[in-house]
C-alpha cells in the first residue's frame, strides 16, 4: 500500500483549517504540524483539530486555483466518476473509461488507491493517540465513532476498486512489518467495514446531519454495504430504520436548491457531505463544469428522462424534436445544461463556442449565475449520501425479497412526486423485473452526476454489458475486459514491494 512516512504529527495547517463547517470550533488552532507529539494530544481542542483534518479528505481538490489542481473524482470533481458510464464524457479518466487501463494508468486509477490511504493512516494515528486525552466516555465514543466511520468509508471505496486489499488498522512506520503488508482477502476488508460502521452506529448521536458523522450517515452506508453483497433482507431492514426513525426527509424546497447554498443549510434530506466554507475551504464546482468544458454529460443520460407525463421520449405524444427539452422530467433541466439556456451569469450556452463535444454541460452543483474565471470561489457542498437514496435502496431492497409490494411504491413515488418534480406515479401491476427495471431508472435520473452510477453499474454487473456500447463524441466506442471489473493497484506499490522483499503483495489478476 502507499507507504506514509509517519513524523510524530502528519496533520498539516492546511487540512486543520479546511472543514470550517463542522459545528466544534475548528478554526483559529495552532497548526499540528509545528507540534511535536509530546505537545499534541493533550485537550480536546487537540482532538477537534486532528478531526478536523480526517473530514478534510472529503473536500480533496479544494481551492482551484490552476488547472492542475481540479480534484477530479474528489469532493465537487465526484462527478467524474460518471465519465466512466453513459452518464458522462470527459478526457481526464479516459483511458479508464475505453479499457485501456493499466498500473501505470495514473489519474484515478492511482489516486483511487493512494487517497484512501492517506486518510485511513490519518484515521490510525487518531484513534492510537484519542485515548491520551481527558474527556467524558460518551465524547470519546462519539469521536472514534466518527473516525472509525470514516475508516471503513475509505475501506469500502478500496474494496469496490481493488477487491484484496491491505488491512491495517494501526498507525504504519517505517519497521518491517509495516512494509510487508499483504492484500487482504476482500471478505475480512468487508468484515473490518462492518466492524467499525456498527461501533460508529452504536456510538453516534441519532439526530439531523450537521457536518458530523451522525447513526442514519452509517446506517444509510451499510445500506449500501448490504446492497453491494447483495444481501437484500438486511439492506432492506437497514433502510427502514433510517425511514421509521425519522431524522431524514425529502427537502421541500426545490430539487436543485439540494446542491446549493443556502438550499443545504439545514437541509433534512443530506445525510452526509464534504463541506465548504470559503475562504478557507473553497471549491472548483463554478469554473469545473461552466468555464472549463472537461467534464460533459451525454446523450444516452439525456435521452432517458421522461416525459412530464411519465412516458419515455419514444412513446410520449409530448415529445417534440424540435423543442427536446420542453415538458420533460424537472430533474433534466436542473441537472444538465442544454443549448441555450444562460449560464455564467447570463450568456447563452453553445456548445461548439467552447469545445462541448457532446453538446451538454453539468449544471447540478453548480450555480451558473456566477461569472466564472480561473479561481473562483465556490462555496456548494458536495452531497454523498441523501435521504433519496435511501428510499430508493430500501425500494430495491425490499422488491428483490418481496417483490414490488405497496412499500417498495411508495418509496419510489416519494421520490418521484418530490415538490418541484411531480412526476406521475408508476404504474400499478408492475412485475419483479419491471419494478427492478424502473428502480434502477429512477436511481439514474435521481442521482445523475452525483458519483453514483459507475458503483451501480458494477453492484448490477451491468458494466460489461452497457460500457462496451457507449460511443463517445470521438465517434469511437468504448471497451470493457472483463478483468476492468478490479483496478490495478499503481505500480509504485508493486515496486515498492519487490525493494522490500514482500512477495504478499501482489498485482491484481489480468495485469
Amino acid at each position: 500500500m502507499q507507504r506514509v512516512s509517519i513524523k510524530p504529527i502528519l496533520f498539516s495547517l492546511a487540512a486543520a483549517l479546511l472543514f470550517g463547517a463542522c459545528s466544534k470550533s475548528f478554526l483559529d488552532k495552532n497548526p499540528t504540524d509545528q507540534l511535536s507529539s509530546a505537545d499534541f494530544w493533550k485537550t480536546q481542542a487537540d482532538a477537534d483539530q486532528a478531526l478536523t483534518s480526517i473530514y478534510s479528505y472529503l473536500i480533496q481538490g479544494y481551492n482551484y486555483t490552476s488547472s492542475t489542481n481540479t480534484g477530479q473524482g474528489w469532493g465537487s470533481g465526484t462527478p467524474y466518476w460518471e465519465t466512466l458510464t453513459d452518464n458522462a464524457f470527459s478526457g481526464a479518466f479516459g483511458t479508464v473509461a475505453t479499457g485501456d487501463i493499466e498500473p501505470t494508468t495514473g489519474t484515478i486509477q492511482s489516486d483511487a488507491y493512494n487517497t484512501p490511504y492517506k486518510a485511513i493512516q490519518d484515521c490510525n494515528v487518531f484513534l492510537a493517540n484519542i485515548g491520551k486525552i481527558p474527556m467524558s466516555a460518551t465524547t470519546m465514543n462519539q469521536y472514534i465513532g466518527e473516525v472509525r466511520f470514516i475508516r471503513g468509508y475509505y475501506y469500502f471505496l478500496l474494496e469496490q476498486l481493488y477487491g484484496d486489499v491491505v488491512l491495517s488498522l494501526r498507525p504504519l512506520g517505517k519497521d518491517s512489518a509495516s512494509y510487508k503488508l499483504p492484500r487482504t482477502p476482500k471478505a475480512v476488508v468487508i468484515d473490518s467495514i462492518f466492524s467499525d460502521w456498527n461501533v460508529a452506529a452504536a456510538n453516534l448521536p441519532n439526530t439531523a446531519y450537521s457536518g458530523h458523522v451522525v447513526r442514519g450517515t452509517v446506517l444509510g452506508y451499510l445500506t449500501r454495504l448490504y446492497l453491494t453483497l447483495q444481501d437484500w433482507q438486511d439492506a432492506a431492514a437497514t433502510a427502514q430504520t433510517i425511514m421509521t426513525e425519522g431524522k431524514f426527509s425529502l427537502y421541500t424546497g426545490g430539487y436543485r436548491g439540494l446542491f446549493l447554498k443556502p438550499g443545504q443549510n439545514n437541509n433534512p434530506e443530506i445525510m452526509f457531505s464534504g463541506r465548504y466554507q470559503i475562504p478557507n475551504a473553497y471549491g472548483p464546482a463554478d469554473y469545473l463544469y461552466t468555464y472549463s468544458s472537461s467534464f460533459q454529460p451525454v446523450s444516452y443520460l439525456v435521452n432517458d428522462y421522461e416525459c412530464t407525463d411519465g412516458l419515455p421520449i419514444t412513446k410520449s405524444p409530448l415529445y417534440k424534436p424540435a423543442t427536446p427539452y420542453v415538458n420533460r422530467d424537472p430533474r433534466l433541466l436542473a441537472t444538465i445544461l442544454t443549448p441555450g439556456v444562460l449560464y455564467k451569469g447570463g450568456i447563452p450556452f453553445v456548445p461548439a463556442q467552447i469545445g462541448a463535444s457532446a453538446g451538454f454541460l453539468n449544471k447540478k452543483g453548480v450555480d451558473s449565475t456566477r461569472a466564472t474565471v480561473i479561481g473562483t470561489q465556490s462555496d456548494q457542498d458536495w452531497v454523498y449520501l441523501r435521504y433519496a437514496d435511501v428510499l430508493l435502496m430500501y425500494a430495491e431492497a425490499e422488491n428483490e425479497v418481496n417483490g414490488p409490494v405497496a412499500s417498495v411504491y411508495t418509496a419510489v413515488n416519494t421520490v418521484r412526486g418530490r415538490p418541484g418534480v411531480n412526476m406521475p406515479p408508476l404504474p400499478a401491476g408492475l412485475s419483479q423485473d419491471s419494478m427492478r427495471t424502473r428502480i434502477r431508472h429512477e436511481r439514474r435520473i435521481e442521482l445523475a452526476l452525483e458519483g453514483q452510477r459507475y458503483f451501480d453499474l458494477k453492484r448490477w454487473r451491468l458494466d460489461r454489458m452497457i460500457i462496451p456500447t457507449i460511443k463517445d463524441p470521438s465517434g469511437a466506442y468504448r471497451t470493457f475486459p472483463l478483468r476492468d471489473t478490479l483496478w490495478p493497484v499503481p505500480q509504485s506499490e508493486i515496486d515498492l514491494a519487490k525493494t522490500y522483499n514482500n512477495p504478499a503483495f501482489t498485482q491484481t489478476p489480468g495485469y
